[in-house]
């Protein structure tokens, strides 16, 4: 899981519409995400900078209710990350 999120990140440098637009169908309002999922996005934002700027709306949006449904260590760190 993390050498496929590492190819995401990596692909996401250069392609990074076609890689949200994959990730982000893990990421469903209500549901807990994976937590490589989260770990993703994390990588994601700090290798493209500004390509992230457009999902962070949505991504932010989706997140924030989820914030609460975090009980375990990792998934706290990771949404903290």
């Amino acid at each position: 899981q993390q050498a496929a999120s590492d190819v995401l990140v990596a692909v996401g440098q250069r392609f990074i519409n076609k890689v949200m637009e994959e990730v982000l169908t893990k990421f469903q309002p209500g549901i807990l995400p994976h937590y490589f999922v989260m770990q993703t996005f994390a990588n994601l934002s700090v290798s493209n900078v500004f390509g992230m700027v457009p999902f962070l709306n949505s991504i932010l949006g989706t997140m924030l209710p989820m914030l609460g449904m975090a009980k375990q260590d990792h998934m706290k760190s990771v949404f903290c990350y």
